[in-house]
């Protein structure tokens, strides 16, 4: 079972909560995060100043949800939402391992990193305009376009997905549909043996029965002539009953063979045997002619 045909199952599978358990992870891991007491007045201003269409809600809201929210509003597709973990992935080895971020910082990464798959791997995306409505408020136009530059310039603008990376970021997801896929393979290989196994036993009882039904036919035509012979008068023993018929036809054979026989293979005696002599008739005539010429 290859990677290629793994990768092609799980691309049609619809979104789950493991996928969206394992981006929080991966998100999680990229960057320290220092909790900050949030200022709600400023929160209720900007909510005045940006309306948006969903009721907000405290800005402490987790990641899990607010990738939840993301997916439900945007109606984002399994490739497009697993493609963000080569971003995140590359992201995490380019930021220094003692990095600290505000609340929000874990939000923008993921949200910068999906804007970006699904504009490189999409014909037609969600506008930035439309990100910040699916946000319910938490980041403005201006914070998502300034996170999605951030990443860009730590990328150097290099957004390619490679096969082989992608690969390597959904190993744990395609581990098991691989193994599934095996055992899947197993089981109609074992199958297949055993019904070639069951033909196989099948056809040779068959065999047996029809080898047994000749044989006691076989049997049943002995038993007959022997009978036969029995009552045949002058004790003609059932032998010579079949006997007779292949001396008969021993002479035929013979009397064939002779009439085929080359002329090179034939003496004379019997091809004068075959084919009489003809007497000729001399006739009156010549001998006048003989006698004339004599005198």
């Amino acid at each position: 079972m290859s990677d290629k045909e793994a990768l092609a199952i799980f691309s049609r599978q619809r979104v789950s909560q493991d996928m969206v358990n394992f981006l929080v992870s991966t998100t999680n891991s990229i960057i320290q995060v220092k909790p900050s007491k949030p200022d709600n007045n400023s929160y209720r201003q900007r909510l005045t100043k940006q309306p948006v269409i969903i009721t907000p809600y405290s800005p402490t809201i987790s990641l899990t949800e607010f990738i939840h929210n993301l997916i439900k509003y945007s109606n984002v597709q399994t490739p497009t939402l697993m493609a963000t973990l080569v971003y995140l992935n590359k992201l995490r080895n380019l930021l220094p391992a003692n990095s600290i971020g505000m609340e929000t910082t874990r939000h923008r990464i993921f949200l910068s990193a999906l804007i970006l798959a699904a504009k490189s791997l999409n014909d037609s995306s969600p506008l930035n305009k439309h990100w910040m409505k699916y946000t319910d408020g938490l980041l403005s136009q201006s914070e998502i376009n300034m996170a999605e530059r951030e990443l860009l310039a730590l990328l150097k603008w290099n957004i390619n997905i490679k096969h082989k990376e992608l690969i390597i970021a959904l190993q744990p997801f395609l581990e098991p549909i691989k193994q599934s896929l095996q055992r899947q393979r197993e089981l109609e290989s074992t199958q297949r043996t055993n019904y070639y196994k069951l033909s196989q036993a099948q056809s040779r009882s068959n065999w047996s029965v029809r080898t047994g039904s000749s044989s006691a036919s076989s049997s049943y035509s002995i038993a007959s002539n022997l009978s036969l012979g029995r009552d045949m008068p002058h004790s003609i023993s059932s032998n010579s009953i079949i006997s007779v018929p292949e001396s008969e036809e021993e002479q035929t054979q013979q009397e064939v063979i002779q009439k085929r026989m080359p002329l090179s293979n034939r003496s004379l005696n019997m091809m004068y045997k075959q084919q009489p002599p003809v007497k000729m008739k001399r006739s009156t005539q010549s001998f006048n002619l003989l006698s004339s010429r004599v005198y």
